[in-house]
């Protein structure tokens, strides 16, 4: 004799386990964008401190005053 119980036992399905295998996925790519974001961030920086270090170096180089060229060891004409 079946009973109202065990049809409603045989109907149920058990608790399946894709939702987790979907967020451990999200999760893999999230860290994985994470590190690539983080990893161009620092070669970022390094870049923006190299063209820092160059322009400053150029700056300091044009605000020297000019090398005068030697004079010449030609002889001065004679006054009359």
């Amino acid at each position: 004799m079946k009973t109202r119980f065990a049809k409603i036992r045989r109907s149920r399905r058990p608790p399946g386990g894709s939702a987790v295998v979907v967020l451990l996925a999200l999760l893999t790519v999230m860290l994985l964008l994470l590190a690539a974001n983080t990893a161009a961030l620092n070669r970022l920086t390094q870049e923006v401190k190299g063209v820092e270090k160059r322009q400053v170096q150029r700056l300091n180089a044009s605000s020297k005053p000019p090398v005068r060229p030697a004079q010449s060891a030609t002889n001065q004409p004679a006054e009359r």
